[in-house]
């Protein structure tokens, strides 16, 4: 800083909270192209309007960063991802070799990893609190509904607000040691693989296509499906999944890809070779 005290630009609580509460707009603008990029980027604006006031391209220019593609859990994990870019941004701003792509990269790796975590904790709260609002319900009794709506937006509240400010208090001290001992990549990498792991389940668990075709070879009855269950129960998924990524690499445009896909699929249905689980 040559050798003066330059001013920290330090956010407060104030901007803490509107960050939190605007993070619930995540899916506001969503689309299939970016998902929740658009809602992040809103959630991002008070922070970047406090470190960087007065300089509406600067504003800008760090906003843009949030505009690519984005997916996790929104509502009781995902603000921890919010905590922690809103620490480093706090960083960045107060001059720490903190580069936008650091930003990025951090967050690509956490959302998945961080969707699993918030995806199952939402599945288990809702599952409780409906369950006994249902048994309320059935009875008569109006606290029912009243009780799963309360309750669940409390824990979800709770929940995803202590995310939101373990991630910037962590963010904002871990974030430079992590930088000065060349952990950030290492960081980053690690969550990515994890990142891939959570992705490649998810292929093989939503893709849920088999092939129903049959053969009779001299009295012997082979089903294929049940010879791939043996060498790789998922490779049917896995090889369509492959064939999208490929087709979307080439930069075809996704109603061709869905066109593709619904034809492909109609075609092998008439044929016998895939059907879907009834």
């Amino acid at each position: 800083m040559n050798g003066k005290n330059k001013t920290q630009r330090l956010l407060t609580r104030k901007e803490l909270f509107k960050v939190w509460a605007l993070n619930y707009s995540s899916e506001a603008c969503y689309n299939y192209e970016r998902l929740q990029a658009l809602g992040q980027t809103n959630a991002m604006v008070p922070v970047i309007r406090k470190l960087y006031p007065n300089d509406k391209v600067k504003q800008a220019q760090e906003l843009k960063k949030y505009l690519t593609f984005f997916n996790t859990e929104p509502s009781f994990c995902g603000t921890v991802i919010t905590g922690i870019s809103s620490a480093m941004e706090e960083q960045r701003a107060n001059g720490a070799e903190i580069t936008p792509e650091s930003i990025t990269s951090l967050r690509s790796g956490l959302m998945g990893p961080v969707a699993g975590i918030g995806d199952t904790i939402q599945a288990i709260v809702y599952s409780i609190l409906a369950a006994i609002a249902c048994n309320l319900a059935i009875q008569g009794n109006i606290a029912g509904p009243i009780m799963f709506e309360v309750g669940y937006k409390t824990i979800m509240i709770f929940c995803s607000l202590n995310m939101f400010f373990l991630g910037f208090r962590k963010g904002r001290t871990v974030i430079l040691d992590l930088l000065k001992k060349g952990l950030i990549d290492k960081l980053t990498n690690a969550f990515g693989l994890i990142g891939l792991m959570v992705v490649g389940g998810m292929a093989a668990a939503r893709v849920n296509v088999f092939t129903p075709a049959q053969m009779n070879i001299n009295g012997v009855h082979i089903t294929f499906q049940n010879i791939l269950n043996t060498l790789m129960p998922s490779l049917i998924p896995l090889l369509i999944t492959i064939a999208i990524l490929k087709m979307i690499r080439k930069k075809m445009k996704p109603n061709t890809v869905i066109a593709i896909i619904f034809i492909f699929g109609i075609v092998c249905s008439y044929a016998g070779l895939l059907a879907v689980p009834k």
